[in-house]
Parts: C-alpha cells; sequence; structure tokens
C-alpha cells in the first residue's frame, strides 16, 4: 500500500495575496481609529468645558455668591487666554481676581489641534450671580479645529440664564451663522 505524503504551507501567491488584504485591512483601520481619537478629543473638550460652567453656575447659586469663570495671569487676575487653564472662584467684589486668593476649581483642557477664544467682548471672564443667572453680559467660545479634517467648528454661548450650550458648525465651512444674523468664523 502506497501513502501519500502531502506539503503543508501557503504558496507564495497565497501568502502575498493575505499581506495584500491585511495591508488595506490595516488602513482603514487606522484611518477610522483617527477619526474616532479626533472625535473623542473634540467631546473631552466640549464635556470639560460644560462641566465647569455648570460647576461655577452651581457654586454661584447655592452659596449665594458672585462667582467667575476666567484663565489667570501669573498675578491671579483674569485674562483673555483660554488656551491657559480655567479657573472658578468665588468674586464677590468683582474684581476678577480671586477672593482671599481661593481657587475653587482649576481645569486644563487638552486643546491639542484646537484653539480657542472668547467673545466676551474683551472682558475675557464669564460672571454668574447668587441665582445662578449670567452676571452683566453674555459671552461665548469659539473652538477652532486646526485641521478640519479632524474636527469641527463648535460655538458654546453662556446665556443670559446661565445655561451653557453648544452648536456646531454642521456644514463644515468654517464659517456659522447665528439666528439673529451674526457670522461667526474661526
Amino acid at each position: 500500500m502506497h501513502v501519500s505524503k502531502s506539503v503543508a504551507g501557503y504558496t507564495l501567491p497565497e501568502l502575498i495575496i493575505t499581506i495584500a488584504i491585511l495591508a488595506i485591512v490595516t488602513g482603514f483601520a487606522t484611518q477610522s481609529w483617527n477619526t474616532w481619537v479626533g472625535k473623542a478629543r473634540h467631546r473631552a473638550i466640549l464635556e470639560n468645558y460644560h462641566t465647569l460652567f455648570a460647576f461655577a453656575r452651581w457654586t454661584a447659586a447655592s452659596q449665594r455668591s458672585i462667582v467667575t469663570a476666567c484663565p489667570l495671569s501669573a498675578t491671579n487676575e483674569c485674562v483673555d487666554d483660554w488656551q491657559k487653564p480655567v479657573s472658578v472662584f468665588i468674586d464677590n467684589n468683582k474684581d476678577r481676581k480671586p477672593d482671599d486668593d481661593v481657587i475653587l476649581r482649576q481645569v486644563k483642557v487638552d486643546l491639542t489641534s484646537y484653539s480657542l477664544r472668547s467673545r466676551t467682548a474683551s472682558r475675557g471672564y464669564f460672571r454668574f450671580n447668587a441665582s445662578g443667572m449670567s452676571e452683566g453680559a453674555m459671552g461665548s467660545l469659539v473652538l477652532c479645529p486646526q485641521d478640519t479634517t479632524q474636527g469641527t467648528m463648535t460655538y458654546m454661548p453662556v446665556n443670559i440664564a446661565g445655561r451653557f450650550r453648544v452648536e456646531y458648525d454642521t456644514d463644515g465651512d468654517g464659517i456659522m451663522r447665528l439666528p439673529w444674523g451674526a457670522k461667526i468664523s474661526c
């Protein structure tokens, strides 16, 4: 009786085809992964600011005090540089400095691949009164991606009631038209 011996393994064409398929799948996976990471970073930025403003508003109402949220300079005074960490503090005397040098919360948001600017009429701060409403004038922040393929321009206003909300540049043209006709761009 004759027993045939089979050879195990892959042929060269099978190996080349397998490697080509893996390279294509890896390319799609990498692109999807980068998109997912970019969206997650964007969402984290928005959540950080939402949490910060909700905390400021809650603190103002619960402690029946004037509360300010802003980036601080080296001398603990509000500055209009939103790339810096943002601090929340009681500011009953409205001097844009923490009362008794006490900062209630400070958040450093990772703005990698984004820039953030305020629309606060050059004030550079947001203030909440003892009812949790905006004290003085309202304002907003504009989050701009450095690369529009990796992020979306986002408008973040704080209304007169002190509520923070988010609007997106849905058409991706880098210009947002607000309901009252104003245009915002990065």
